[in-house]
């Protein structure tokens, strides 16, 4: 598995980029080869953690090449307040509690 973590800084309220990423983000991610799982966290009112599951970082690369000049260039992008921190890489230890 490999994720994708993007720290987020923006001149518009987080909460109001959540409804977005719900409706229309989400569907496009989804139907993504390799995605696994997406969180969007509320750092506080202006910043926001997007953390991004994926089968691998093929899977990681194609989904950018794909979500990053469409979806992000046109929801996320505009607001953003300052540079966005990206890293990704290979998760090496997992545990689901559920």
């Amino acid at each position: 598995m490999y994720a994708v973590i993007n720290q987020l800084h923006f001149n518009k309220p987080v909460d109001e980029l959540g409804v977005a990423v719900r409706n229309e983000g989400m569907p496009l991610l989804a139907s993504l080869p390799g995605f696994r799982d997406f969180y969007f966290i509320k750092v506080s009112d202006d910043r926001g953690v997007v953390i991004i599951l994926w089968e691998d970082a093929a899977s990681a690369e194609s989904g950018a090449k794909a979500f990053g000049p469409t979806w992000f260039a046109k929801n996320f992008a505009p607001y953003l307040a300052s540079d966005q921190q990206r890293t990704g890489g290979a998760v090496i230890v997992q545990y689901d509690a559920g």
